[in-house]
């Protein structure tokens, strides 16, 4: 999966990625519903056929970027610990 977008401003971030990845998305958006500094999280997908998968976070104040490498780490341990939700 190769990055080929990305728009990082202060609290929104989007990605697009040249892949139709649900599954590691779907991962990500779970964990970031539950965090009360998120104010939209979601993926878009234009069609099954076009490999392409855009993620986009907008939180209500601070970075998203800081944000979504916060949960990353935190999905990335329990993994590690096996505690998945």
């Amino acid at each position: 999966m190769e990055i080929i977008d990305v728009a990082d401003k202060e609290n929104v971030l989007r990605f697009v990625v040249d892949s139709n990845e649900d599954t590691l998305f779907s991962l990500l958006r779970s964990y970031l519903e539950s965090n009360s500094q998120v104010d939209i999280v979601g993926v878009y997908r234009e069609h099954h056929l076009i490999n392409k998968t855009e993620f986009f976070l907008k939180v209500k104040k601070g970075s998203a970027k800081e944000l979504f490498v916060k949960e990353l780490e935190k999905i990335k341990k329990d993994l590690q610990s096996k505690k998945i939700k």
